[in-house]
């Protein structure tokens, strides 16, 4: 760019410095020509004042003077700042050798010999001049760049300025657009690879219902696929830049919560060797730490490290990326809460309704019984008795999660033996065991350990791991209850040969409402609240308990500590309890997996007259279907394995089964369950407790009823 000064040229100062008046006007006549201004005193005083108040090109001094003479004045001007470096001229009469030495030893530019030569004194006044006033552009210029430079240093600072507020801005508004974590991850990469690097990774751990995974998402600035961030680490990490490597497993893996200083600022570290994989020849990475989640941002370049600058603007990036993340977490844990709350209702529909159905068909049954016939009433008030018990259990288990909750939960608390406690437990959970012919193997290792606690409420939190063992262990299965003390601490641990548990559902188990299986073949039923029932009572006795589980159809183990003492007694063990379970084998065929509903519900069918077999498995039920080809099957949804969908579906494709009558009863009356039932084949669909005068109105017509493509809902 030119810069260059434009415009007429402005005169210059020159000084004449002579004692004698005429000398000025001599100097002035020569120097007119040059057209500058020619500034005369007659003095070395009056010569340094004039300096002090202005600029000049040149001095023409006059060495003999009287007072102060040339040689003083001129070592004067040379201690000035302002002229320490302007040319000084001596005029003089004659030369001394000497005194011609020194002038020049006090910076003079040359001697001109009085009388003076008017083209020599203006040929050498008019070099200094143009010297002068080049020194004077010269600095104009650098002045005039310098600004300009300034101006221009401040527009790009203000312009990127603008850009950084403008890119943090826009990846605020679209971090906040979706609050679906899956979303809100791929959206970090993206925005960090179009502005911050070449290639992005962000990895998160502990999102979600899995606490022990990690999610990770990458982009490229070039649009290319990226590789995931743990192909990343065994193709570049560990061998190129093992620093961030140790930094991201420190950061990911340490579950000890003490993540050093280090990890709350950003580790850079440039390519150990010398073509690491994919090019990448430097790595940040940023730690994202929102909560109780814990992630990391790795911003990658193919040249040198990103600048401090763009470092600043990386980290107010973070800090967005981790607001968005932990926003999306929170929605997603609104979300949780609101489908478990939905699927809790649904279940606990369901589990009341299950009870209900026997009740009404034992109502059914006494009604229709023989006056006189006390056996018939006798298995019906059992009947009701039993389902009653179920329900108070139930409703008793939801008040205790109120009660919980709401801190009004009083112990009673006593010195109790702990045999004493896994007496009554063993005891509450027997009928399980006996049903489902399970062996319970009892080994009490510490029969003499005490507890402070609640007897009740300790035998009920053992009672319930003895029957969440038994609801998820086969029948004929195993199940073992051990006691040990040591170190002042009872353990209780209750262990299973069943389905075992997920990996990564196992931190799950003791939260309200918590259900690996929520569909509608799971094989057992329940509210998910007894697990939850457990912890708290357990630390409300200052206890702890635990899960481990090797997976599915591995079995599990919960064991429970209190704090306990040890007292000299005998211990009473428990003999182990083995049962056969009865199969019940009984031209109406029932599925249902609740005994006492599809006993009730034969013994109604029977006394009118029906030949009944029931089962309790979607598998039993297609191959009983094929020996008896029943005219009616009434089957109920949720059962164990196969679903009542896919079993009433599978008796339509069977030609012994197509035309019969099928009646679904379930605990489940959403529109949903219906529609998909209507789906499968079923011509009747009725929630528990069903009408039984409309069931059997239903049997009784269904050689009118079986063409039918209707559904009729009770």
């Amino acid at each position: 760019m030119d810069i260059s000064v434009s415009g007429p040229r402005q005169p210059v100062n020159i000084l004449v410095v002579d004692d004698l008046p005429e000398k000025h006007v001599v100097m002035r006549t020569i120097l007119e020509e040059l057209g500058q201004n020619v500034i005369a005193v007659g003095s070395g005083r009056e010569a340094l004042k004039a300096v002090l108040e202005q600029t000049f090109a040149v001095i023409l001094l006059d060495v003999n003077m009287p007072g102060m003479d040339g040689l003083e004045t001129a070592s004067l001007l040379r201690a000035y700042r302002r002229t320490t470096n302007t040319p000084i001229i001596f005029v003089t009469a004659y030369i001394d050798e000497e005194e011609m030495k020194r002038g020049y030893s006090l910076g003079a530019v040359d001697y001109i010999l009085s009388p003076v030569v008017p083209e020599i004194l203006r040929s050498k006044v008019r070099v200094f001049v143009e010297m002068h006033r080049m020194h004077n552009e010269l600095l104009t210029r650098a002045a005039e760049r310098e600004a300009f430079l300034l101006a221009e240093a401040g527009r790009m600072l203000a312009e990127r300025a603008r850009q950084r507020a403008h890119f943090l801005a826009n990846a605020s508004h679209v971090l906040t657009r979706s609050l679906e974590l899956d979303t809100t991850l791929q959206r970090i990469v993206e925005l960090a690879s179009a502005e911050l690097a070449d290639i992005a990774f962000v990895a998160v751990v502990g999102i979600g219902e899995i606490a022990t995974s990690i999610a990770s998402r990458s982009a490229r600035r070039d649009g290319q696929d990226a590789p995931h961030l743990a192909e990343f680490q065994a193709a570049t990490l560990s061998v190129a830049f093992p620093a961030v490597n140790r930094f991201v497993q420190r950061l990911m893996h340490d579950d000890s919560g003490d993540h050093g200083v280090e990890l709350n600022d950003c580790f850079t570290e440039t390519a150990a060797v010398e073509a690491p994989a994919l090019g990448v020849q430097s790595v940040t990475a940023f730690p994202m730490l929102t909560g109780n989640q814990k992630g990391v941002i790795l911003l990658c370049s193919y040249a040198k490290p990103i600048p401090d600058e763009q470092t600043l603007l990386s980290r107010e990036f973070v800090s967005r990326a981790a607001i968005a993340l932990e926003n999306a977490l929170l929605f997603s844990a609104i979300q949780d809460g609101n489908r478990r709350k939905d699927e809790f209702l649904a279940m606990l529909a369901h589990e009341l309704r299950n009870p209900l159905a026997p009740i009404a068909n034992a109502a059914a049954v006494m009604r229709s019984a023989k006056a006189g016939d006390t056996d018939v009433l006798r298995w019906a008030g059992e009947i009701v008795g039993t389902q009653v018990e179920h329900m108070v259990r139930i409703i008793e288990d939801l008040l205790d999660v109120s009660r919980i909750a709401r801190g009004a939960v009083v112990l009673r608390t006593e010195t109790v033996s702990l045999s004493t406690v896994i007496g009554r437990a063993v005891e509450t959970s027997r009928p399980h065991f006996i049903r489902r012919a399970q062996t319970l193997n009892c080994d009490e290792g510490a029969a003499n350990a005490v507890v402070d606690g609640d007897v009740v409420r300790l035998a009920q939190v053992v009672s319930n791991l003895l029957n969440n063992a038994s609801k998820f262990t086969p029948q004929g299965g195993h199940i073992t209850l051990t006691t040990r003390f040591a170190d002042g601490i009872a353990s209780i641990t209750v262990s299973d040969d069943g389905e075992g548990i997920d990996p990564d559902f196992v931190p799950h188990v003791f939260e309200l409402f918590a259900q690996a299986d929520t569909s509608l073949h799971r094989p057992q039923g329940g509210l998910g609240i007894g697990l939850t029932l457990v912890r708290h009572l357990t630390e409300l006795h200052h206890g702890s308990v635990e899960c481990r589980s090797g997976g599915r159809g591995k079995g599990a183990e919960f064991v429970i500590r209190l704090p306990a003492t040890v007292v000299k007694r005998s211990p009473a063990t428990l003999a182990p309890v083995l049962h056969l379970h009865r199969k019940p084998a009984m031209r109406v065929l029932i599925v249902d997996d609740l005994v006492a509903s599809a006993e009730s519900l034969e013994a109604l069918l029977t006394i009118h007259g029906y030949v009944v077999k029931c089962t309790g498995d979607g598998e039993s039920a297609l191959r009983l279907a094929g020996e008896m080809r029943p005219d009616v099957v009434i089957l109920d949804i949720g059962l164990p394995g196969m679903s009542g969908h896919e079993v009433a579906r599978r008796l339509r494709q069977d030609p012994s089964c197509g035309q019969c009558l099928i009646v679904a009863l379930s605990g489940y009356g959403q529109e949903e369950h219906i529609r998909r039932a209507t789906e499968a084949g079923v011509d009747h669909y009725l929630v528990k407790p069903a009408d039984l005068s409309a069931l059997l109105d239903s049997i009784s017509m269904s050689e009118k009823r079986r063409g039918s493509d209707g559904v009729a809902v009770s």
